[in-house]
């Protein structure tokens, strides 16, 4: 299944995931929330999506997701696209662990990246 790796569809694919997580760590909220729902999701259409898509490029979507859900617990690193690790990162991280505990707790009052 993993055909498209090294293919133009699977450069494309592969953005879209990259996005997803860029989204989860940058500084719009309603972007950053939809991609942790994205990312995270352990059933349903979102889960789906990304089943099919990390699917694309040989890989299990459902090992992603358990990976983001422990870096967003704290549990492991969340990391940054350069090599090198920043305070702005880490200052991104703790953004995206303050809205996954919102998404799992909605009645905590919201991150916000303001």
């Amino acid at each position: 299944m993993d055909g498209m790796t090294g293919t133009s569809e699977g450069a494309f694919v592969a953005a879209i995931i990259s996005q997803a997580y860029s989204d989860m760590l940058g500084p719009n909220d309603e972007h950053a929330y939809a991609a942790i729902t994205f990312l995270t999701a352990p059933n349903g259409r979102h889960a789906r999506w990304r089943g099919q898509l990390f699917g694309l490029l040989g890989l299990d979507g459902d090992i992603a997701a358990q990976r983001i859900v422990d870096g967003l617990e704290g549990n492991a690193d969340l990391h940054p696209f350069t090599l090198e690790t920043t305070e702005q990162h880490a200052a991104q991280v703790e953004l995206a662990r303050r809205r996954w505990q919102h998404l799992k707790h909605p009645h905590a009052l919201p991150a916000s990246s303001v």
